[in-house]
């Protein structure tokens, strides 16, 4: 695949300028390959040479409600009559605290940025809440871009070592080696190789932060009782389980995957589809925990934390939300897993489709299910990826990474989804002879 002139033209004018021509790695697919948008409506989004696309990247998953939602923008420019940004609480801050509160059954909550400053407070959090200092994750779990989260999120499998003892794999270069020492990374859905680790090291461990579903593992699924037993074993060892829903949240549930899964976890970081593109998070968790987060005690804060814009975003998010967008989602999706079956089963290709209605995953493997990094790491990405090359091709856009999901909104219709599946029939059979 090849951009367009216009796009080809603009991507080496960022280039002058801007490391890769990107401001994120994820986003580059090569020189001559990397799109530029020109802009988005609903489900559809447009480059510079002006080729529409179905989006099932929607920014990498936030746009949950669609490009350019006029009942959000239209909140935001009545927001911004009192200003942005001040060096005190406003009351749109109080709001979208208040219906997170309500929609998830936190008790308290504080905003911050993106996903990766909720996470990193999040251990902090529980980091100074315990007195202990490591944090135990899973592999092929995505945290956010700070050093604390990138180990093993994409490691070789042949690089990890054994299973009871896994070796861990920084992202890349610069994340300092004695960062690791406080990481634990362990397969997931594996109870007893958990259970052994926290017998052994428990009184170390100050938090499991866990992905309620491996989101950037094409939306691989907690076992029946997974996530309990995580629950169980952080009550037995006065461990904080951190649920992180910065994919999940607002997306899979109005109560995201505490609501899907009925878990409750102590502390939830949100962002994403809480503010439907706008740069919005928050941590929310239990009072015993939160209620020390303060002055003299845990320390939390951020200048651009619950900025008016974002604020009024989230406000009206979860306002759609309430009011059943989601239901939109679900339906959409259902549509496109019921006609991926139906194309892939003809193929006698080995394969999964796994996840949630509102992001779900295809996954080329032998495996019957896809219980944790090894099995997706283990699959045909080559034939996933040439499919997907295909369809952007033809003018639909899920991730051409293998490790994304396809993200859904609410502005996806019935006909876009027949229009999704010709295109994707198209391309298997280009593909797989």
């Amino acid at each position: 695949m090849k951009s367009g002139q216009k796009s080809k033209a603009m991507f080496d004018r960022a280039a002058q300028s801007i490391p890769g021509g990107v401001s994120s790695n994820f986003r580059y697919w090569g020189d001559d390959a990397t799109l530029v948008a020109k802009r988005g409506e609903g489900a559809y989004l447009w480059d510079q040479d002006d080729k529409r696309y179905v989006d099932y990247r929607l920014g990498f998953g936030p746009v949950v409600l669609g490009h350019a939602r006029q009942e959000i923008s239209d909140h935001i420019t009545e927001a911004m009559k009192i200003g942005n940004c001040f060096a005190m609480t406003n009351e749109y801050e109080i709001r979208v605290a208040e219906k997170i509160k309500k929609l998830t059954g936190v008790d308290l909550v504080r905003m911050s940025n993106t996903g990766t400053e909720a996470t990193m407070g999040a251990m902090r959090i529980a980091r100074a809440f315990t007195g202990r200092d490591k944090v135990l994750k899973f592999d092929g779990a995505y945290h956010g871009f700070h050093d604390y989260s990138l180990w093993n999120t994409y490691p070789p499998t042949s690089g990890v070592g054994y299973i009871n003892s896994p070796f861990l794999v920084p992202q890349g270069s610069g994340i300092p080696r004695s960062v690791g020492d406080l990481m634990y990374s362990l397969p997931f859905n594996n109870k007893e190789v958990l259970e052994k680790k926290l017998k052994e090291r428990w009184q170390e461990i100050a938090c499991i932060i866990i992905e309620p579903l491996l989101g950037n593992q094409a939306s691989i699924m907690p076992q029946d009782g997974f996530l309990e037993f995580v629950r169980e074993q952080c009550d037995k060892y006065g461990i904080v389980m951190i649920m992180d829903e910065v994919k999940t949240g607002f997306r899979i549930a109005k109560g995201g995957a505490q609501e899907y899964f009925n878990i409750k976890a102590d502390i939830v970081t949100y962002a994403k589809c809480l503010g439907n593109g706008f740069p919005v998070a928050a941590i929310g968790g239990q009072k015993h925990i939160m209620g020390e987060v303060g002055p003299g005690k845990i320390p939390h804060g951020g200048t651009y934390g619950s900025n008016v814009a974002s604020m009024a975003a989230a406000d009206k998010v979860l306002d759609l939300i309430v009011a059943g967008e989601l239901d939109k989602v679900d339906a959409h999706g259902k549509k496109l897993r019921a006609g991926w079956k139906k194309i892939l089963d003809a193929t006698g290709v080995p394969y999964v489709i796994q996840g949630p209605d509102a992001m779900p995953g295809i996954v080329f493997t032998e495996e019957p299910v896809c219980k944790e990094y090894k099995h997706w790491a283990d699959g045909d990405h080559d034939t996933y990826n040439a499919i997907i090359h295909k369809c952007i091709e033809k003018g639909v856009m899920p991730d051409y990474d293998s490790r994304e999901p396809w993200f859904i909104s609410s502005c996806h219709t019935d006909e876009d989804a027949d229009f999704v599946l010709g295109v994707f029939e198209e391309a298997v059979k280009e593909v797989i002879s």
